[in-house]
């Protein structure tokens, strides 16, 4: 099975209640279609090209690089005008009016899909359709996906935050991905053999990778300010670092429990109250493997990244799930694809369905 072979073959769109419009409102919202650009990615550029601060834009959600995706955007007093007459590649934007609230997270209700799975044999197929129908009854794990994860890096970036090592957390930034071309690769590499060496870093950087750009220039001025270089990266992304590492210990700490799941279980904070049972016996085992306890994610050095902890469905069920007619696949010689629709509600992720599905 192949998943995501073109960015087409994975499209997501925001189901998102909108507030009603306020002429004199200070908040543009408009509508974010997207290719080959991560959420924060996307709006850096939007940014960079109208010359303002990416703390202008506020979203609901973060949306994968390797889809077709559409999601809403809030704008800080930034006309309307400028956002319709902004032309990006790959980037398309739909003013939808002005608002007297910037968009924030609660905001969005849950998103709706439609992909294409490829290269299905016979076998395959009728896999997918057995295990549709235990699907449908049960539900699936609530995992994070590996879109959560970025390149693999984030919640080791995250984990660094909490711990205040940031000297650790930048080399995590600028040297390590999974999920990269091959400039990119050739980049890290060079960047963990001369650690430490800024300028010569800077130059060899390449010009897509506009966070650690942005982490680089603060070290070439001052180079042992690994803080500072951090607090270059826009808040809602080095949150999203720390939330990565919590998602790796609630996926993780889920992954060690048997037999049937309990309604929902904590992502750990500094408030989170664990118990004696084997979830949380396996957060306290993987936060001691770290040195660190539940009281750390008061992230004491970087204290407005703090995270006092939540709760996490354990297992959700897609809504409106259909399957369209099996098709010879034009990409895989002698296979098939079919396309799946459906939504789920906010926080699921698309890629753990079908893992549910195919496997």
């Amino acid at each position: 099975m192949k998943l995501k072979q073109t960015p087409e073959d994975f499209r997501v769109e925001e189901l998102i209640k909108l507030p009603k419009q306020d002429t004199a409102g200070y908040h543009t919202y408009f509508w974010l279609a997207k290719r080959n650009y991560t959420t924060v990615r996307a709006i850096m550029s939007i940014a960079k090209a109208l010359n303002v601060s990416f703390a202008r834009f506020h979203f609901a959600g973060t949306k994968d690089a390797s889809a077709i995706t559409k999601q809403l955007v809030s704008a800080f007093q930034i006309p309307q005008e400028r956002l319709s007459n902004l032309h990006l590649k790959d980037i398309e934007i739909e003013v939808v009016g002005r608002f007297a609230e910037r968009l924030a997270l609660g905001d969005l209700t849950g998103n709706r899909f439609e992909i294409v799975l490829r290269d299905l044999s016979k076998a395959d197929l009728n896999s997918i359709k057995e295990n549709y129908l235990i699907l449908n009854k049960t539900g699936f794990p609530n995992y994070f996906g590996e879109q959560r994860f970025g390149g693999g890096n984030s919640a080791l970036i995250g984990r660094e935050i909490v711990r205040g090592y940031f000297r650790d957390a930048v080399y995590y930034l600028l040297t390590y991905s999974e999920r990269e071309n091959k400039d990119a690769n050739i980049f890290r590499k060079f960047t963990a053999k001369n650690f430490g060496k800024w300028g010569s870093i800077f130059e060899r950087c390449p010009k897509f990778l506009g966070i650690e750009t942005t982490v680089l220039k603060h070290l070439v001025q001052v180079p042992t300010d690994f803080a500072g270089a951090l607090r270059k990266i826009p808040k809602p992304t080095r949150r999203m670092y720390v939330h990565a590492y919590q998602s790796y210990l609630w996926n993780s700490a889920l992954a060690n429990v048997k037999g049937k799941l309990k309604s929902d279980y904590p992502i750990p904070g500094y408030k989170t109250k664990l118990g004696k049972d084997i979830f949380s016996k396996k957060v306290k085992e993987l936060l001691a493997v770290d040195n660190l306890t539940l009281d750390s994610f008061r992230c004491e050095r970087m204290p407005e990244l703090a995270s006092e902890g939540t709760t996490r469905a354990s297992a959700v069920k897609a809504k409106k799930l259909k399957f369209g007619k099996t098709e010879k696949d034009e990409l895989n010689k002698n296979k098939f694809k079919i396309k799946l629709t459906f939504e789920l509600p906010k926080g699921s992720y698309a890629t753990e369905l079908i893992r549910t599905l195919t496997i």
